[in-house]
């Protein structure tokens, strides 16, 4: 079926458009001005305000600004959040499960392992004050009393004799100080360092003093002798000291000798008092008269230097 031919309106007619010629492009004047119309009357209204340029450009300025402040944030939380994780997480990720710190890696060692059967040798650095293996051990001697070495008193003059001199005045001036005023003055006697002599009027008195270095040997009993004379009584001084007192006839004499003997630091100590030739019978001191000589501070000094310092003369020191 063939269709019919449409209905075209005459050239000129409004809204008609041309299809050929030089006039297919040309605009009909009344369709410009229809067209115009209905474009203000569509978008008169809605004319752009005169400051909207301006109010987009700073809104564009203000999210621009959140934006950068959100990435500074973002960044700065990331960068807490993973510093955080490493603090805590890390010790857990390097020592694996154990929840204990990972110790520093021991150095490996070259050597082969020990078998059970053999025990690993250790070698071990000798100490300063280890002895070597292969020197003769050295066994520490204990302090003593130095040992006598001369036999005759020391020469007149030497710088021994008058220690020696000094030593015997100033024993004397003890004595005489520390002993009952009827024994009389004490001075040194002879060349025994350990004589003196008590004087009151024409009778003299021997007084011994000696403190020579401890031999060591054991103590004898301490027992009377009637047959002898002698009596024997062991006592103690204030400060617990044993000490021991005898009481003998002496020879060729009418009275009775009373010595005090007793041990200080490395030395026996022993201080006697004789009577006179022409005594009348009696005993010159007593043993308390002794006891409290040598528990004096001033007879005690005295003892102490002669320990420290012994006369090697005949292993007297006084």
């Amino acid at each position: 079926m063939t269709p019919e031919p449409h209905a075209y309106p005459p050239p000129g007619t409004p809204g008609t458009p041309r299809t050929s010629g030089a006039d297919a492009h040309a605009v009909d004047p009344s369709d410009e001005e229809l067209f115009r119309d209905s474009l203000h009357r569509t978008v008169g209204p809605l004319s752009l305000p005169s400051d909207l340029v301006p109010e987009a450009v700073r809104e564009g300025y203000r999210r621009r600004a959140r934006s950068r402040a959100y990435r500074v944030a973002g960044a700065f939380v990331a960068v807490t959040g993973l510093t955080l994780g490493l603090s805590v997480l890390g010790p857990r990720l390097l020592s694996g499960p154990n929840t204990e710190p990972a110790s520093p890696a021991a150095p490996s060692l070259s050597l082969p392992a020990p078998t059970p059967t053999t025990p690993t040798p250790r070698r071990t650095e000798p100490r300063p004050d280890m002895p070597s293996p292969t020197a003769t051990p050295v066994l520490p001697v204990p302090p003593g009393p130095p040992t006598p070495s001369l036999s005759a008193p020391p020469a007149r003059g030497s710088r021994e004799a008058r220690r020696l001199e000094d030593f015997r005045q100033w024993a004397a001036g003890a004595l005489d100080a520390l002993l009952p005023a009827s024994v009389g003055t004490v001075l040194p006697a002879g060349d025994d360092p350990t004589g003196y002599r008590a004087r009151r009027g024409a009778v003299v008195r021997a007084v011994h003093l000696s403190v020579h270095p401890e031999t060591g040997s054991a103590k004898p009993v301490c027992r009377d002798l009637p047959e002898k004379g002698l009596t024997c009584e062991d006592i103690a001084l204030d400060d617990g000291t044993p000490a021991r007192v005898h009481r003998q006839a002496a020879e060729g004499r009418t009275g009775t000798e009373v010595s005090l003997h007793y041990r200080y630091g490395r030395s026996t100590v022993s201080l006697s008092v004789s009577p006179a030739p022409a005594g009348a019978g009696d005993a010159p001191v007593t043993a308390g008269d002794l006891v409290r000589a040598v528990q004096s501070p001033r007879f005690r000094e005295l003892v102490a230097y002669a320990d420290a310092n012994p006369v090697p003369w005949s292993g007297a020191a006084a």
